[in-house]
């Protein structure tokens, strides 16, 4: 078996390096049509290629090399010692301090991020949705109600069932936010995960690792600053509370180890947790980090290691089974099955993982899995660290040469890598915040990385080479973490949609104006139609035929003013409605503030301010040069929509 799992972590070494070191992304198709995912993504792939390889950063790379070559040639292994020394060093605090005081970095970045860097508003409309669920959890819902009229409301990743408005999103991430909300927002709750995650990576690693206690917090040190996982839980996205968990999973999994077995019991529900945010990255995580702890660990006396596995792996078992409950009873009663998830539901069965065609209409095959990998592969150091250095192809490197790879080092393996699997197979990629589909795996890509750069330093025997390589290391890190990832994350902070300002007080109703596909796609979805059948009709129609089936109208020629006044409403721009729901009123609970709502035009828009009469309608008028200019309803109307025609 140590065979087997030796020339198998060879095999995946030479497979990240092959893949970062060969642009495999070409085989992408180059006449994929501008802005289409496969285009996406080989242009992403050459700007990474570029940028990690080519002449766009040979200065920079001339420079390490050359600051490289002189301390070989002068320092006489003086920086070899220095770091040695500082490995020590970091070694003689205690554990407990040491997690106290990442646990407070970590919950303090995360609190910058989301309040100064981002201003509290979110990135993308799954932040979004899952803050609205957040809401509705914390007005004690488990949903919104069935909407009256749900074509002012319906977005991308909500669902509406016979038994409410939910999201198509697993629940634990939106319980958490929830408890922010309750204890005065959600960036309290994004601050606990990020402090979680320092606390609980430093004890773990520690424990993971018990000879290399100076890597591990090393490791833990680069997960609370990683640019990635600092974005992406300032944007309250639930990949960072996966990853949270799942350190502190391994901790729980560790203690069960040495101590009592009923610490398996609350690892089971952490690991029940991560499985109730993100189903497949928690399940194979969880497994890693916890299963993985056990089948690994030293053997009992004969005859008592069976007994000691089976009694974890029942406590395991028994904490994980209320999630599992819970879990089918929530898909149960809003999606007709427990093994129904929200995406299936939202979606259709083209949402799963496979080769197929995809919710978009668009094929999913070996080709672009291949492709899409070997990008997101080259993002990794760019995204997690904000660094030039190609992290995938030096961890590769160091499983490739590696004599051997010690326990610890293959469960952050494992950790690290099975997401790359999971991803491989699901159609949906994106590098907004990075490779965010290995975002629950950064805690191990920090730990990992840490361990490569000084297996490789010390492999190099002599004083002059580990100095070299030690420096090649640590210039871009350095610098990737304290500029060039926080530039990416100011970056990304304007991303974020401003939010437009409603002086007048008193309960309110605001129209915000979408584009007229978007338009049209909400009128269908609340039909009600399934998200990839509503794709498919404004991917393959002309919005003026949809508006003539959605009209009723028997020729093309009917609808030619109504068209005409649709598009032009669109000339002063648009606006996303999703950005600014979860901040007001919530639709279907009432309330006294502001309920923000679409603009479908001044016919249907009547209905909404005749069901609504106690608010005071507004309109958000788009303008390119600030959050939207809010002005009274009919001004607005005159404005976008022209007169009313009979």
């Amino acid at each position: 078996m140590n065979v087997l799992l030796d020339a198998g972590r060879r095999v995946v070494g030479l497979a990240l390096v092959v893949l970062v070191v060969v642009p495999v992304f070409v085989v992408l198709d180059p006449a994929a049509p501008r802005g289409a995912l496969d285009d996406l993504m080989r242009r992403s792939g050459f700007e990474h290629w570029t940028y990690t390889w080519g002449v766009s950063t040979g200065v920079w790379t001339l420079l390490a090399v050359g600051v490289a070559a002189l301390v070989a040639a002068f320092g006489r292994g003086w920086l070899s010692m220095t770091l040695a020394r500082i490995g020590r060093a970091i070694e003689r605090p205690p554990a407990w301090a040491v997690a106290a005081s990442m646990g407070l970095l970590g919950a303090g970045l995360a609190t910058a991020v989301a309040l100064v860097a981002f201003d509290g508003r979110t990135l993308v409309t799954d932040a979004s949705v899952n803050l609205l669920q957040a809401r509705y959890f914390a007005a004690g819902a488990l949903a919104g109600p069935p909407l009256a009229m749900p074509e002012f409301w319906s977005m991308q990743f909500m669902v509406q069932t016979p038994a409410g408005w939910v999201s198509q999103y697993p629940p634990a991430h939106a319980l958490w936010l929830a408890a922010g909300f309750k204890l005065g927002g959600p960036w309290i709750a994004v601050a606990a995960t990020m402090g979680m995650l320092g606390v609980f990576s430093v004890l773990s690693f520690e424990r993971l690792l018990p000879d290399r206690v100076a890597a591990a917090r090393l490791g833990a040190l680069l997960a609370v600053t990683s640019p990635m996982l600092l974005a992406l839980a300032g944007a309250y996205m639930n990949h960072a509370t996966v990853a949270a968990f799942a350190a502190l999973a391994l901790w729980l999994s560790l203690r069960a180890e040495t101590g009592r077995a009923a610490w398996a019991l609350a690892a089971g529900g952490a690991m029940g947790f991560m499985v109730t945010t993100r189903p497949i990255s928690g399940l194979l995580i969880g497994v890693a980090v916890t299963a993985g702890v056990w089948l690994t660990a030293p053997r009992q006396e004969p005859g008592l290691h069976r007994p000691w596995l089976l009694r974890r792996f029942a406590w395991w078992a028994l904490g994980g089974l209320p999630f599992a409950v819970g879990f089918g009873w929530f898909n149960a009663r809003f999606f007709g099955s427990p093994l129904t998830l929200g995406y299936t539901a939202a979606a259709g069965p083209s949402h799963g993982l496979g080769f197929h065609i995809d919710p978009w209409g668009r094929m999913y095959g070996f080709t672009q899995a291949l492709g899409y990998t070997s990008t997101e592969l080259l993002s990794v150091g760019r995204g997690i660290f904000g660094t030039v250095l190609p992290v995938a192809a030096i961890i590769g490197l160091y499983l490739l040469l590696a004599r051997r790879l010690r326990r610890g080092e293959r469960i952050l393996a494992a950790w690290a890598l099975l997401p790359i699997v999971a991803s491989a197979l699901y159609w949906h990629h994106d590098l907004v915040f990075g490779p965010r589909m290995l975002g629950e795996a950064v805690p191990a890509w920090c730990a990992l990385l840490v361990l490569a750069a000084i297996g490789l330093s010390r492999a190099g025997r002599r004083p002059w080479l580990s100095d070299g390589i030690a420096v090649l290391v640590l210039i871009p890190l350095v610098y990737g973490l304290t500029v060039g990832g926080a530039e990416r994350v100011v970056r990304l902070g304007g991303r974020a949609a401003l939010v437009p300002e409603i002086t007048e007080p008193g309960p309110s109703l605001v129209f915000v104006h979408e584009s007229w596909q978007d338009r049209i796609g909400a009128r269908l979805a609340a039909r009600p139609m399934r998200l990839d059948s509503v794709r498919a009709l404004l991917t393959q129609y002309d919005p003026c035929r949809l508006e003539g089936a959605l009209v009723g109208a028997q020729q093309p020629e009917e609808v030619v003013d109504r068209c005409g006044r649709e598009r032009a409403a669109d000339r002063l721009g648009a606006m996303g409605l999703t950005s600014y729901v979860w901040r007001g009123d919530l639709p279907g609970l009432g309330g006294s503030g502001v309920l923000w709502t679409r603009d479908l035009g001044p016919e249907a828009n009547a209905r909404l301010i005749e069901a609504e009469p106690g608010r005071t309608p507004f309109l958000v008028l788009p303008d390119s040069a600030s959050a939207g200019l809010v002005v009274p309803y009919q001004m607005g109307v005159n404005a976008l929509w022209g007169p009313t025609p009979p």
